[in-house]
Parts: structure tokens; sequence; C-alpha cells
């Protein structure tokens, strides 16, 4: 998983987080484009920052490194200041350049951070526990794959023989060149898939990949063929030494592959991919390895250990392209995501649908029961039962959207659809009035587990549920309760219409205002 801004300028503020998490975080934010949205992601994150229109560029030097600067088409992250030059990372790439070509980019504004002790990746614990079960996991896959090929090359004495270890080098190194143009076509950014695409003047990986002769009959990717290939290879060559001339005799098959796709690069094309010729260069390095060492004894070349060699680089070939569209749609996942929230983070978008939606008459006075923003003009109405346990989820996520967008004004209306408990109600209601600032932590653990044991919990905090201000409340939630004729809880209301089912509370994060 390549590198992007928010990694990059997280590594540099030394801020405990996982990659990915933070990857995927960046990656489906509706506004990672915008300074708005890059200045929220670090928000989240605990971080203070503020944006900031430098007027001369000369005063770059007075500016603590690291920061965010806007160049005209993207953000960059930069590193450090010389006397005459800039290093930034322009997505994972670490550039130096003069700061008088950087000036010619750079439009004066910039994101400062200020980390403070509470600066980190929010639920950080349990994502670098993930993080680190899927390393070692990967690292376990891979260690028990080279101890049985690591055993069953020297419990056949291969290694005794330098031919089948170069042959094994080639295998193994087609394998990496394959793994890499497989990266490309998925569209994974990797650097070092990067660096080797740009080695000639005229090269271009994307291009050749994307390309209509890039696939066998349509369906099979050539890397996907050379990587099943090689594989095949490294399976015959430790554990099938016996078939290793059928490997050389199938291996006569391909050079005529590599002509071809020389051919194409040079004269269709008009392009190299450098990895597409590293495959070529591999494939006559077999042809040549077997013919110096004496390897190409088609004599004991026999149709059962044809039949059984071709099955298995058939197979390889195959399980090769049922995993890659697997994988392609997980890594695509993040881009259909950051579309999905951008159109839900489009407020013209939002209010069109909350039309079209169930609307009840819903005003501040319906209910004082109010938190966050009570100025603000989105008005998230909760219909709530407090012995509801969808109810208690459902006040942990409002707590997390009120942490992430201090401009929402969030109203409760409490009703328990049962006579002996109503003394819940009123004391949910009494707590917001008689305990002041006490009130949110109330609920917060009111819902966790005092509505197990409402007795107890109220013994905690005495609440006159009598008094006058309270029986009024409670009365005005009745009220709305028997006009709206709902009867499902928890029920959203966004000023009043009713969330639309495609929409979760946390898409209301990224609403700021809402004239409707």
């Amino acid at each position: 998983m390549g590198s992007n801004i928010s990694i990059s300028f997280l590594n540099l503020l030394k801020i405990k987080h996982t990659r990915f998490f933070s990857s995927r975080f960046f990656n489906e934010h509706p506004h990672k484009y915008n300074l708005y949205g890059i200045s929220s992601m670090l928000t989240d994150y605990g971080i203070e920052n503020a944006g900031i229109r430098v007027q001369d560029k000369n005063d770059i030097y007075s500016i603590e490194t690291p920061f965010i600067a806007h160049t005209g088409s993207e953000f960059v992250v930069v590193e450090k200041i010389f006397t005459d030059e800039i290093q930034f990372f322009e997505r994972d790439k670490r550039i130096k350049v003069p700061l008088g070509d950087f000036f010619k980019i750079w439009t004066g504004i910039i994101l400062v951070a200020e980390p403070g002790q509470n600066s980190v990746e929010p639920e950080y614990g349990i994502h670098f526990r993930e993080e680190l079960f899927n390393i070692l996991r990967k690292i376990a896959i891979f260690a028990i794959l080279i101890f049985l090929f690591a055993i069953a090359f020297i419990s056949n004495k291969s290694y005794l023989q330098p031919g089948l270890l170069l042959l094994l080098v080639i295998s193994l190194s087609g394998i990496y060149i394959d793994y890499l143009l497989l990266l490309k076509q998925l569209h994974i950014q990797n650097s070092y898939a990067d660096r080797l695409c740009s080695l000639f003047k005229y090269s271009d990986c994307n291009n050749i990949l994307e390309s209509d002769d890039a696939k066998l009959f349509g369906v099979l990717s050539w890397s996907e063929v050379g990587m099943g290939y090689f594989i095949s290879n490294t399976i015959i060559l430790c554990f099938l030494p016996s078939f290793i001339p059928c490997l050389l005799f199938i291996n006569i098959f391909c050079l005529p592959y590599s002509v071809w796709s020389i051919w194409y690069q040079k004269f269709k094309a008009k392009q190299w991919c450098p990895l597409c010729l590293g495959t070529m260069l591999l494939l006559w390095g077999i042809f040549i390895t077997g013919m110096v060492f004496g390897y190409t004894r088609f004599s004991s070349v026999n149709f059962s250990g044809l039949a059984i060699s071709c099955s298995i680089y058939v197979i390889s070939i195959l399980i090769i392209n049922v995993l890659v569209p697997i994988i392609g749609r997980s890594t695509n996942l993040e881009n259909i995501q950051y579309e999905i929230n951008s159109i839900k983070a489009n407020e013209d978008v939002f209010a069109a649908l909350l039309r079209k939606q169930p609307r009840y008459e819903v005003t501040t006075k319906t209910s004082r029961i109010l938190l966050g923003n009570t100025g603000s003009n989105l008005l998230v109405t909760v219909f709530s039962n407090p012995h509801c346990n969808p109810c208690s989820r459902m006040h942990l996520r409002i707590n997390g959207l009120l942490e992430q967008n201090k401009d929402i004004c969030v109203q409760y209306i409490f009703s328990s659809f049962n006579k002996e408990l109503e003394i819940s109600n009123k004391f949910l209601i009494g707590a917001y009035f008689q305990k002041n600032g006490e009130a949110k932590d109330i609920y917060d653990q009111w819902f966790e587990k005092g509505k197990f044991n409402k007795e107890g919990f109220f013994k905690l905090y005495p609440i006159d549920t009598e008094e006058q201000e309270v029986a009024r409340e409670f009365e005005l939630h009745e009220q709305w309760k028997e006009q709206s004729g709902l009867r499902a809880t928890p029920t959203i209301l966004v000023n009043g219409y009713k969330l639309p089912d495609s929409f979760k509370i946390e898409d209301i994060r990224y609403i700021s205002e809402l004239d409707i």
C-alpha cells in the first residue's frame, strides 16, 4: 500500500498511527483533496492545526517544519528548508529542488500543525493489534512456504548443482518482477515498480499493461501468465526435479512470445515497459542456462511428465487469475468509498434526499435536551428509548459525531413506551436540567450499564423527578411521540426529516450547514 500526504506528515510529526488505517482514512475521506479535509483529518488525530496564507514567500525560513504546502495542483509535505533549497514529499517521493523553483509553484498557502500529548490515531490500540497480526500472519505464511520449498530443494540435493541454483534464482526473480507488474496492473502504488518503469526515456509500464494486447484471449493478462509461469518453475525445481527437461521444453515455446513482445513495444506501442523486458530476459536466461548446463535432455520428455508439468502451469496461472480480481476489488473499495463519501458530503445532494423523506415537526422547543452547538442550523433529533440496546449503541455513535463535528446540535426525545419505565425518562430529563455539565457523563454511564439496574443508578445521582420543569419537559416528549406516530427507536431526524436509509449517522460529520 503506497504512502500518501497524511502518512508522510504523520511520520514527520512522530504521531502514533498505523499505516493501513491512516491510508484508508485518507483515501476514503470526501475532502482529501482540499485544505479543509486535511485539517479535519488532523483534528481527528488530536493535532492542533491552522491554515495560513504567506504574503511574502521569503518568510518561509521562519516557518517551522514540517508543514503542508499547496502547490496549485496538489499538496506537498515540506520536510526541510536549506539556504537555497527545499526538501519535500510529493506523494511518497522525497524531492529536493531550488527554493526559486518551489516559489514558482507554491501558492503561499500552508497548513501548520502542533501535536500535543494526546495526539494519536483514533482507536490506535485496536488498529495496532490488527496491523501487527496481519504482518505476523504474512510473515508466517511466507516463512512456511520458504521452509517447505527449501526442505524439498535440499532433500533432492539440488543445491549441489549450480545450474539448478541458477534456474531457481531466475524463477524467483521472475516471480518478483511479475509481482511488480501485477501491482502496476492493479494500480497499487509501489516505489520500486515506479522507479523501474521510468528507467528509459520512452517508458511507461501502465500504457503497455492497459493496452488491448496485454491480455491473452482478452481474459488472462500477461502479468498473470508470467507470475503463474515462474511459480510453476519454482514448484518443479524444488519438488519435481525429474521434470526439469519438461520445464525447459515448455520454455522453448515461450521464447517466440518474447520476440513478439519486444516487437510490439518497439513498433506498435512505441514505448518500453522495463519490467516486461526484464521478464523476457529471464525467459532467455532459463533457455541459455538449460543449454549451458546440459539440462535440455528432451529425449527423457514423455507424455505423462509433460501432462503433469502443463497441469501445474495451467493451475498456477488460473489460480493467479482468480486471485488478482479479488485483490483488485479490495483495493478499489477505497476509491468506491471515497466516491460514495464525496456524494454524501455534498450538502445539496443531502438536502435533496432529505426532502424525499417523511417530515416531522421538530424545533429546539420540541425538546430542550440539546447537546453540541445549540445555535446551529443543523438539528439532529434522536428519538430514543432509555432501555433500548440499539439506542445505547446509537448514543455512542452520537458521541463520536459530536466530537468530529462541533457545528451540530443534537436533540434527544425520550420515550420508554412503558408506564413502569417512565421514571427513566424523567430521570434523564432531570439530569439534564439539574446536573448542568454532568448530564452528558450521566447519559454515557446510563446507556453503558445504568439502564440494567436503574434503581441502583438513581441512588448514585439523586434527581428530583417530580420537579415541575421535569414534568413539563416529560409532557413535551410524550406529546411529540403521540403527534409523530413514531414507535421505532432509535429514529434519527435531520431538521425534522427522517435520515435516509442510505446514510449513516456518521455521514453527517461532513455536513456543516443545511439550508432546509
